[in-house]
């Protein structure tokens, strides 16, 4: 009688092992992102490490990720979304839950959503990225400005705005700078192309002498040692467009959401994030990265504000294709 009643405790033991275990597992965390894979893993692997709690995650393109998010509302399949720009985030902010993060008080301001549907983890510093052996350096474009002189014609490559999230930043960045009659001369001068990979790609290479591009683009070849990549930073004002992340809006698991967001933008993992990817971090307190300025010594451009952008973007871009077909 003993041995049976140590052998039934023993499979009830077991039953609430299992069933405990299978209670974790069930309460993981979704992620839809469009970051790279390597950079996806460090962090997802670096959260499951300090808290137990697993992330799955579905890598696509942000537009794909809004769409699938929209669609998925009645019974979201996703938990986060990480990272588009916060433009793009404005535009969906029906589809995210407002969230306080702790790890969000010391963000500038335009960092956070107004009512916190959307946080700023990092900011893409707009720069221009030069190719030396293209471009001697008396030649060398120091500011946007430069860019609409017609002496740059074909020499000058941009991503597609209606394609690219960035290009679209960069547009936004220039007319609130020079208006219609600059971005007009911008894009006459440019070449534009689908993709912003093609963009860095292609300048490093030497297709093309000037590219608009990403800050953390073109400085992975400057790390790695091109000695035919350049960045300029315009003195006539830095675009600096916030990248952000979300948490959808009826989150299965939204517990475990909220504390991979706080970690996400905690500065350990944006400074680590800093140090391996050139991301350059929303948080002022992050540790810097060595062969990168400051952003205190950086001309950032006044005025970018992400709801404008949002705003603005169906008129820009109707335009955009106006001035494109017209391109002389």
């Amino acid at each position: 009688m003993a041995l049976r009643k140590r052998l039934l405790f023993s499979v009830m033991v077991v039953l609430l092992t299992l069933n405990i275990a299978g209670t974790v597992s069930a309460a993981g965390v979704v992620l839809y992102s469009s970051n790279q894979p390597e950079l996806l893993d460090m962090v997802t692997q670096g959260f499951e490490k300090k808290t137990g709690i697993k992330v799955t995650t579905v890598r696509l393109g942000t537009g794909e990720a809004m769409k699938r998010i929209a669609a998925e509302k009645a019974n979201p399949l996703a938990d986060v979304f990480w990272s588009g720009d916060v433009a793009v985030l404005e535009a969906a902010r029906d589809n995210f839950m407002a969230y306080d993060s702790p790890e969000a008080k010391g963000l500038p301001q335009g960092y956070v959503a107004k009512d916190k549907r959307w946080t700023a983890a990092n900011t893409h510093l707009m720069i221009l990225m030069v190719n030396t052996k293209l471009v001697k350096p008396e030649d060398m474009p120091k500011t946007w400005a430069d860019l609409l002189d017609p002496k740059w014609k074909d020499k000058v490559v941009i991503a597609n705005p209606q394609k690219s999230g960035s290009a679209y930043a960069q547009i936004y960045g220039i007319y609130k700078l020079y208006g219609w009659d600059g971005l007009t001369k911008l894009i006459n001068n440019a070449k534009i192309l689908d993709s912003s990979s093609l963009v860095y790609k292609g300048t490093a290479e030497g297709e093309f002498a000037v590219g608009i591009t990403m800050e953390y683009a073109a400085y992975r070849y400057v790390a790695g040692g091109s000695d035919a990549v350049k960045i300029v930073y315009p003195a006539d004002g830095v675009i600096s467009a916030p990248e952000g992340a979300a948490i959808v809006a009826g989150a299965k698991h939204a517990k475990e959401a909220k504390a991979f967001f706080d970690y996400l933008i905690s500065k350990d993992v944006v400074s680590e994030i800093y140090a391996k990817y050139y991301r350059r971090p929303a948080r002022p307190d992050a540790t810097k990265v060595e062969g990168l300025p400051s952003v205190d010594n950086i001309v950032i451009m006044k005025g970018f504000d992400p709801e404008e952008a949002n705003k603005l973007q169906t008129e820009l871009l109707a335009k955009w294709r106006e001035i494109v077909l017209h391109k002389k």
